[in-house]
């Protein structure tokens, strides 16, 4: 079994900086969507997005926007889940796209 530990694409210095970033982005999220996302920290999603079976994963292009994935975001039971990817244009720009509730398999960093 392979061994993951916790990560975001591009975030480099100490642990502390990459964990600044990510409560920002739980921040942001928890804002954006009125509610807080959940503790787990999701590295690989596979899902169904619009009529196409995909393995979205933090660190690689997006299947379906091609942008890098810099972290999934499960929002609860019977919540969405949320992918926040970095603009592949060289901008410092991010979006965030909110998928479906469902899924067929949730990998989890490990701890």
């Amino acid at each position: 079994m392979t061994v993951t530990p916790f990560f975001i694409p591009g975030a480099t210095g100490p642990l502390r900086a990459t964990e600044t970033t990510y409560l920002e982005m739980r921040r942001h999220l928890e804002v954006q969507m009125g509610r807080p996302p959940r503790a787990s920290r999701i590295l690989e999603l596979w899902t169904r997005r619009g009529r196409v079976d995909c393995i979205t994963r933090v660190g690689a292009p997006d299947p379906i926007s091609g942008e890098t994935v810099l972290a999934i975001f499960g929002m609860g039971s019977r919540q969405p889940f949320v992918v926040w990817r970095q603009h592949g244009d060289g901008t410092p720009d991010s979006s965030v796209e909110v998928l479906g509730c469902s899924a067929y398999s949730v990998l989890e960093f490990d701890s």
